[in-house]
């Protein structure tokens, strides 16, 4: 799955107005998309549903992520 594809994940689940001009790896979660905790386990339910991982297995990596980065790292080692 690229890097794109993830961001498009993460803006279909975060508010409209946050994801505005799309969203980049280098976007900070919570400073620039406004990702509360419960955006951010919407956004693990999402990721598992589209990718298949195991991501309640990997929630607290999920809580520790700070950039959109992270999250795609998470997705890519599975």
């Amino acid at each position: 799955m690229s890097d794109e594809e993830i961001c498009t994940i993460i803006a279909s689940v975060i508010p409209k107005k946050a994801a505005k001009g799309g969203i980049r790896p280098d976007m900070s979660l919570r400073g620039d998309l406004g990702v509360d905790s419960l955006a951010l386990m919407s956004i693990v339910f999402v990721l598992e549903e589209n990718t298949g991982i195991d991501a309640f297995g990997q929630v607290d990596r999920f809580v520790a992520a700070e950039f959109v980065s992270d999250i795609i790292d998470i997705v890519r080692q599975g």
